[in-house]
C-alpha cells in the first residue's frame, strides 16, 4: 500500500472510531415502550437527553453510500415539480449526510441542513436540533423534512418551522406511509396514518396546498404547506 493510500486508510479508520466513541453505548441498543395518543405513538424516553443520544447513534448504524444517490434521483424531480421561487433559501431538518440539500442545490437553491449528528466533515449539514433551531425569525423560504418520525415532540418542531419561515414560505413534509412498514430501531414518533400527521401540521397553523404520493426510495406522501 502506497503512502497516500495508507494515510487515507488511517484517516478513515480514525473517523469511524471517533464517531463510535462519541455515542454512548446505552443509546445504540435502547428498547423502550411506546405511548399512544390520538393516532400518534411516541417512544417513552425517560429524558430528552436520552432521546438525543439515541438519535445521534443512528448515523453509525446506517450506510448511506448507496441510499443517498437513489434518494437524490427520486427527490429532485419531486422538488422541481413544485415550482419553488428561484434561488430559495432552504433549511432541511434532520438531514443526516445532506442528500436532500444536494437535491435542492442541483435545482439552483441555497440549502443547508441541520442534524443532531451530521458526522465528521459534512459540507452540507451542521449540528442543530429541529426542536430549537439556531436561525433567525422569518429567514428561510422553504423548510423541508422527511424525518418527523424521529421527532421527540412534533408541536415544538412545527412552532420552530413557523418561526423561521418567511410569511410566503413553504413547509414540505415527506411522510412515510405506515402501511409500508412499522417503526424501526431509531424512530421516536409513529402514526396510524399519514392523515394524522397532516392534521397535526394544520392544527399548528399551516394550510395544506398540495398532496402527492411517491414510491421511491420509500413509499410516502409529500405534503406542502403555507402559513
Amino acid at each position: 500500500m502506497g503512502l497516500i493510500k495508507r494515510w487515507l486508510h488511517e484517516r478513515q479508520r480514525q473517523r469511524r472510531h471517533a464517531a463510535r466513541r462519541a455515542v454512548p453505548a446505552v443509546a445504540e441498543s435502547i428498547t423502550l415502550d411506546w405511548e399512544q395518543s390520538g393516532g400518534l405513538e411516541r417512544r417513552a424516553y425517560t429524558s430528552y437527553e436520552l432521546y438525543a443520544e439515541h438519535q445521534k447513534a443512528k448515523l453509525s448504524k446506517r450506510n448511506l453510500a448507496n441510499y443517498d444517490p437513489r434518494f437524490i434521483d427520486a427527490l429532485q424531480p419531486r422538488l422541481a415539480a413544485l415550482d419553488l421561487k428561484p434561488a430559495s433559501a432552504v433549511l432541511c431538518l434532520a438531514a443526516r449526510s445532506g442528500a436532500e440539500c444536494k437535491a435542492f442545490i442541483a435545482l439552483g437553491h441555497f440549502a443547508i441542513g441541520i442534524d443532531l449528528n451530521p458526522g465528521p466533515e459534512n459540507r452540507h449539514v451542521v449540528v442543530g436540533d429541529f426542536h430549537a433551531l439556531q436561525f433567525a425569525d422569518a429567514s428561510v423560504d422553504v423548510v423541508y423534512t422527511n424525518s418527523l418520525d424521529h421527532a421527540f415532540e412534533l408541536p415544538r418542531i412545527f412552532a420552530e418551522v413557523r418561526r423561521v419561515l418567511k410569511p410566503d414560505g413553504r413547509f414540505i413534509a415527506e411522510i412515510v406511509s405506515p402501511e409500508q412498514r412499522g417503526p424501526g430501531d431509531f424512530e421516536a414518533t409513529w402514526w396510524s396514518s399519514v392523515d394524522v400527521v397532516i392534521a397535526a401540521i394544520t392544527k399548528a397553523g399551516f394550510s395544506l396546498t398540495t398532496r402527492s404520493e411517491f414510491e421511491m426510495p420509500w413509499q410516502g406522501i409529500q405534503a406542502v404547506f403555507r402559513l
